[in-house]
């Protein structure tokens, strides 16, 4: 992983402040889950190998090896090299951005979101989300500290696990109404500044007498 970080990022991670320490980070929750991780959350919280599942990413370390428990455990398991032909992404292929347009959309439409890493990619999508749905989407954004904690204890039973994640699935969508507090991003809770409302027009329109949309 440092040889990739530095052929891509040229020295960025070995600045003092910029410099990954992968126990800390995990214990925080800044780091995204793994592919197992993501399939035994998922099945814990009640979804099971008859789901649809569909992952945004781009290039995947050592894909074949750690995808492998996620097709396991997830067999209808697609991307958007599978799920497209050859000829459908040609005109994408050499367009990261367009290529991660096609995973946006995608995930924007899903009947459930899952995040399981930041930046700017499920936050602005979470906040579409919300946007569009009016808060009702499925967006579950998982609380990596408290997962740590599970996957770190080989002793925990898979009853109590499931019970974590069914609290933790109720809790996400208990959060998709939230509204915006002070300094957080407006792409990401659109709520309530960006929602239309609804409001008695000043005259009334005689063929309609319909309240106007603003």
């Amino acid at each position: 992983m440092d040889i990739a970080r530095e052929r891509s990022w040229r020295g960025k991670f070995r600045r003092k402040h910029r410099m990954i320490k992968p126990g800390v980070h995990r214990v925080e929750g800044r780091c995204p889950l793994t592919p197992l991780e993501v399939g035994i959350m998922l099945r814990g919280m009640g979804f099971d190998n008859t789901t649809l599942v569909y992952v945004a990413a781009g290039k995947i370390y050592k894909e074949q090896k750690y995808m492998a428990p996620l097709k396991q455990m997830f067999p209808r398991l697609l991307t958007k090299y599978t799920l497209a032909t050859p000829e459908e992404l040609a005109q994408f292929k050499r367009h990261s951005s367009r290529l991660a347009a096609l995973d946006y959309t995608i995930c924007l439409h899903s009947e459930a979101f899952v995040t399981t890493q930041g930046g700017n990619f499920p936050h602005f999508l979470m906040g579409h989300r919300r946007y569009m749905y009016g808060g009702h989407a499925k967006t579950i954004k998982p609380e990596k500290r408290k997962l740590v904690v599970l996957f770190d204890n080989s002793d925990v039973r898979w009853e109590v696990f499931k019970q974590q994640m069914k609290d933790m699935l109720n809790h996400s969508d208990q959060r998709g109404t939230e509204v915006k507090k002070t300094g957080e991003s407006l792409y990401t809770f659109p709520m309530p500044d960006c929602m239309s409302k609804q409001v008695e027009p000043k005259y009334e329109n005689a063929n309609t007498g319909k309240n106007m949309i603003l």
